[in-house]
C-alpha cells in the first residue's frame, strides 16, 4: 500500500458550495489506477456532499 497525494486540486467551488449550504461535512474519494509496482497514476476525485 502506498501514500495517496493529492495537490493543486481546485476545490474553490466546493467551498463556495458549502459555505452557502453551511455544511462542511463531505466524502472525498480520489482512487488510483490499480498498477503493480507504478509510482504514479492520474486520479479523479470526487467529492460526495
Amino acid at each position: 500500500m502506498g501514500m495517496m497525494l493529492g495537490e493543486m486540486w481546485q476545490l474553490d467551488d466546493l467551498a463556495a458550495a458549502c459555505r452557502a449550504d453551511g455544511a462542511w461535512d463531505f466524502f472525498l474519494t480520489a482512487t488510483a489506477l490499480r498498477i503493480t509496482g507504478g509510482v504514479g497514476s492520474p486520479v479523479s476525485p470526487v467529492a460526495i456532499r
